[in-house]
């Protein structure tokens, strides 16, 4: 039989668990992992998968991979050139880019593994969306995982400017009031999501200086706006619910 006519045979992917994560959509979630290492999630192990017994020994490793469906791609059509942020508009070819909008949309990302308690891993520094579908977890070996002499290809030519992170006094005023009630270092973790400018440079609706922006960490809504090359946070809005008709126009219009 010629390759071309070999039986294909049917994949079958069952998730073992879905994220919990603090990001609650696209718009903030760090594009890679370990820039926001105060990114908080869990991941509960479905019970069919025996935790007791899957995750015993997981425990003894200080960072795991995660396997996941990227589930909210929108794409249509395969692309085989897409527009990474760092390129500010130039083409790269999909294989060579970490795009979530891929042939088959599979993310593979570093975590670093808090604990594990009963079915549950309680993980930091993740680059993925709330309910995000996981398929797999592996252990981190350094002695084969990381490569000695390791090249980034094209990224070193294209880095991205951080952004200077500042507090209006409103902020601060909301910031102090939800670490009171709750545990400390969201000011951190809203510092170090708006570092690495979540903003799309093609949108130019987003890159208009002044612009009122917003992102959800866990149940806050932070508002922001950019001017050069400073992000200044407006105003951290508490006890709301994340719906995604909520973002349904885009962060511009609320400008």
């Amino acid at each position: 039989m010629s390759p071309d006519k070999k039986k294909i045979v049917p994949l079958e992917i069952k998730p073992i668990g879905t994220l919990e994560s603090c990001f609650q959509e696209k718009f903030g979630t760090p594009r890679q992992p370990r820039l926001v290492p105060g990114a908080l999630s869990k991941l509960r192990v479905n019970p069919q998968f025996a935790p007791a017994h899957s995750l015993s020994g997981l425990a003894e490793f200080s960072h795991v991979w995660l396997l996941s469906w990227m589930h909210l791609n929108t794409n249509k059509t395969f692309h085989p050139k897409i527009h990474p942020p760092r390129l500010k508009g130039g083409k790269i070819g999909v294989f060579a880019s970490r795009s979530p909008h891929r042939p088959n949309p599979i993310g593979l990302s570093l975590a670093k593994l808090e604990r594990v308690e009963g079915d549950t891993l309680y993980l930091s520094g993740l680059d993925l969306i709330n309910g995000t579908p996981i398929l797999d977890i592996k252990p981190y070996l350094p002695f084969c995982d990381a490569a000695e002499g390791a090249l980034s290809g094209w990224l070193p030519a294209n880095s991205f400017p951080e952004l200077k992170v500042v507090f209006s006094p409103a902020a601060l005023a909301d910031i102090a009031r939800i670490e009171a009630a709750e545990k400390p270092g969201i000011r951190a973790l809203i510092a170090d999501t708006l570092r690495h400018d979540p903003r799309n440079m093609r949108d130019k609706t987003q890159m208009v200086e002044g612009t009122d922006m917003g992102f959800f960490l866990a149940n806050h809504d932070v508002h922001f706006s950019v001017t050069g090359a400073t992000a200044t946070v407006l105003r951290v809005e508490t006890g709301l619910k994340f719906e995604k008709k909520f973002r349904r126009t885009g962060p511009a219009a609320k400008a």
